[in-house]
């Protein structure tokens, strides 16, 4: 059951993170702040910095610290990537 629970989180949290790398800001902006996530030069994203990112996006919702996220913190998450992308739109048609 707790494998299932596993594989259930990690499918429903995979098309998030892999969705918010279209969130990378340009290459000076964010350094050291693991809530932006900056690009190299060529406009890629390092793993480094892929990780660092969702890590922090994890820690912002993992409320009550206990190393999960349960269902009400993970509906805070989706809010939460639902706000960068809204953002991001936006900012891309400026």
């Amino acid at each position: 059951m707790i494998q299932k629970r596993k594989m259930g989180f990690i499918i429903a949290i995979v098309p998030f993170l892999m969705a918010t790398v279209s969130f990378a800001a340009s290459e000076n902006a964010g350094k050291n702040d693991p809530s932006v996530m900056t690009k190299e030069q060529d406009g890629s994203v390092s793993k480094n910095v892929f990780m660092e990112h969702h890590e922090w996006m994890f820690d912002q919702n993992d409320a009550n610290k206990d190393g999960r996220l349960n269902t009400d913190e993970m509906r805070n998450l989706h809010k939460m990537v639902k706000k960068m992308h809204e953002r991001f739109e936006h900012d891309q048609h400026k």
